[in-house]
């Protein structure tokens, strides 16, 4: 190694710097010695002399290696390699912990680099700020797929896409011509700013701009097995599905058809529609008029009910055994370390969420069902007040009831949950319906927004699987089998129902869904269904201070965005802070309490602020369900200033569990004014013995 590094040119004389290209081993095979042109020829700039090692001459050899070669093959296979121009792009890279890599003498000896170590990998493409290197790029992308079937991702680099990712301001706009990875690494970027350049820029990716890449997530750091990258197997146009009847004619020609299924089995197609991909289940009204609209453009009139339900059944049976298989999912979705939102509306945008930030993209990785209730959530924007421009829409009478309103609409956002139940309650006037209706259009606005008690397990399955958050309006009491499909529903629990009346097929549904209730009675008086809620008392509205419901909506409809890019800020911060949060006392919904601290940063609420909210509301609800028990009340007024209790009393205490005179252990440890220490003693007897009793 002494002797490389004592390499002196005969004219040129000893380089400023030396890139070692290697085999397999670790062996050199090529030096690319750079000289940065002092003490030269006046008016030489920087070049690059090539140093053959095996035949020990001042030339680059036939056939070339990669930069880092062995490296690469000492990687996992699935291990991203980040493709570069120029040696000391790659080294910069390599320094943060990326593999990566380069060819000698750029975009014109690229036909004399071998690239076979890149078969079967995926690499992406990061070129110079300049129109050779977009070009080098291109060619670059091209000859992976065609010739060493890899999968490139190639960056399309521009001062306005960097400008945006950006953030801290580190870098001078415009970037200045040939800017490259070690330009922005050198100005203070990091692997945090370069994962979220490659995940963003890839959410953003129309298969116009690159059709070789369609699906990824987490992020793109070295670490084997993070990224996850799926390869389109042909490059040309997908061609058409053509049907054919029983005649062996063709009847329809069905183009930009991907036919697909869940992992429950259920058939979806995509259907690529005005520079837009739609995902229907084959079974829905959708997609049957997609076929008979494709039939009538190829035959000029409508298919008849039989051949219509015959293609549809044949289409079924292609994406049952043949397609894909692909999670599917409803408002709200999580693909590796990013989240997505979707918009709802017909170009079938959705909103890209990661720790960096969020964005609009037009394309999402993640394959979102709809309903025909569903409506479109405005276009984001951020707003210098942020979350505070919600207040004048809530009726609340205290800052804990805001806090614990925007904390679950914050928790609609988590991408498992558990979510807690949000029950409103209130007199006539308290603009119960109202507020359940706000809430719900910044998350998952529908038509109708709100909807009668659920009369049974089966009907809130079928709203879970339309729908992410679960309305329902003006209950008076919930049942005993509904609080339990409730407590289930919220926290992740499974279903199951027969499809039809007429068979044995099951349908099963394994999901949590936020939902929200209101009503004028407290509605948690169930212990279980208490534990897992947020209990929100609205008071009445003075009639000095109501508004037409025009006037709201209109008002509304003009906050709306800027509350909903609020939210997003919230849940960025909460995707970035997630895992330094701890709780020294993880209280009842550990996971939603966790989630939304890690927000707190983001909304302006102080250290604390959310758990001291949540513990405020914690206790209100204890103290509502003593309240609403007449057994505990009518015990309450029996001790009022009583210090003592006669032996008769004392006896009844003393009995274990279980007895005639008192209850089994579970109906005792229920009631949650016992769990959160709300006992008064009164000479030995106490609270707890009334909600027992």
């Amino acid at each position: 190694m002494s002797a490389l590094k004592d390499l002196r040119h005969p004219t040129a004389g000893l380089a400023d710097t030396q890139h070692i290209y290697r085999d397999t081993a670790g062996s050199p095979l090529l030096v690319a010695n750079r000289y940065e042109g002092r003490g030269r020829k006046e008016g030489k700039g920087k070049f690059f002399l090539p140093y053959d090692v095996s035949q020990r001459v001042w030339k680059a050899p036939q056939s070339r290696p990669i930069y880092n070669l062995d490296k690469i093959a000492q990687a996992a296979p699935n291990q991203p390699i980040f493709w570069v121009e120029g040696e000391t792009c790659a080294d910069a890279l390599t320094d943060l912990g990326y593999l990566a890599s380069t060819s000698f003498g750029g975009s014109k000896a690229l036909a004399k680099t071998d690239l076979s170590p890149l078969a079967g990998r995926t690499v992406i493409i990061w070129p110079d700020l300049d129109e050779p290197g977009q070009d080098y790029a291109k060619q670059l992308a091209q000859d992976l797929v065609t010739r060493h079937q890899a999968t490139p991702l190639l960056l399309p680099i521009t001062d306005a896409l960097i400008a945006t990712h950006d953030r801290t301001g580190d870098l001078c706009h415009p970037l200045p011509k040939g800017w490259d990875v070690a330009d922005a690494i050198a100005a203070g970027w990091g692997c945090s700013q370069i994962d979220g350049l490659v995940n963003w820029v890839f959410c953003d990716l129309p298969d116009t701009k690159n059709r070789y890449v369609t699906t990824q997530a987490n992020t793109a750091a070295n670490t084997p097995g993070a990224p996850t990258y799926t390869y389109r197997e042909s490059q040309r146009e997908p061609e058409p599905l053509r049907i054919r009847n029983d005649t062996g004619q063709t009847t329809a020609n069905v183009e930009d058809l991907e036919l697909w299924k869940t992992p429950q089995g259920e058939p979806y197609a995509t259907l690529r529609r005005q520079h837009h991909c739609e995902h229907w289940a084959t079974g829905s009204k959708v997609f049957r008029d997609y076929l008979a609209y494709a039939h009538y453009k190829a035959e000029g009139k409508a298919p008849s009910n039989a051949t219509l339900d015959d293609k549809r059944r044949m289409l079924e049976g292609v994406a049952r055994f043949e397609g894909e298989t692909h999670p599917v999912f409803s408002r709200i979705a999580s693909v590796g370390r990013s989240l997505y939102l979707d918009l709802g509306n017909e170009a079938w945008q959705a909103v890209a969420i990661t720790s960096e930030g969020w964005q609009v993209i037009d394309h999402s990785p993640a394959r979102f069902r709809r309903s025909p209730a569903m409506q479109a959530l405005p276009r984001p924007e951020r707003h210098p007040d942020g979350i505070n421009l919600l207040r004048e829409f809530l009726n609340v009478g205290s800052e804990d009831d805001f806090r614990m309103l925007v904390a679950w609409l914050l928790g609609c956002f988590h991408p498992k949950g558990p979510y807690p139940i949000l029950i409103l309650s209130g007199e006539q006037g308290s603009a119960k319906s109202t507020t359940a209706q706000t809430l719900r259009d910044l998350i998952d606005p529908a038509q109708p927004s709100t909807r009668s008690t659920p009369s049974s397990e089966q009907d809130l399955v079928i709203a879970a699987m339309n729908n992410h958050v679960l309305s329902f309006d003006n209950l008076s009491t919930i049942r005993p089998a509904m609080a339990d499909a409730f407590c289930r529903i919220a926290t992740g629990g499974g279903f199951g129902t027969r499809k039809l009346h007429t068979d044995s097929d099951e349908v099963l549904f394994n999901a949590t869904r936020p939902c929200l209730l209101n009503g004028i009675p407290d509605l948690a008086a169930r212990p279980d269904l208490a534990d897992r809620s947020i209990g929100i008392h609205l008071p009445v509205i003075p009639a000095s201070s109501r508004k037409t419901l025009g006037a709201f909506n209109r008002d509304f409809a003009k906050a709306k965005p800027f509350i909903l890019g609020a939210l997003l800020d919230a849940v960025s911060r909460a995707l970035g802070e997630i895992d330094s949060v701890h709780l020294s006392e993880a209280p009842r919904m550990a996971d939603f309490a966790k989630w939304v601290v890690a927000a707190e940063p983001a909304l302006g609420w102080p250290q604390g602020g959310f758990l001291d909210s949540y513990g405020a509301n914690r206790t209100k609800s204890d103290q509502a369900a003593i309240d609403g028990n007449p057994v505990a009340l009518a015990l309450l007024s029996l001790m009022d200033g009583r210090r003592r209790i006669g032996a008769a009393q004392r006896q009844i205490c003393a009995k274990p569990y279980g007895t005639a005179s008192q209850p089994s252990p579970r109906t005792a440890t229920a009631f949650p004014g016992q769990k959160r220490g709300l006992e008064r003693p009164c000479g030995g007897f106490s609270l707890s013995c009334a909600a027992r009793g």
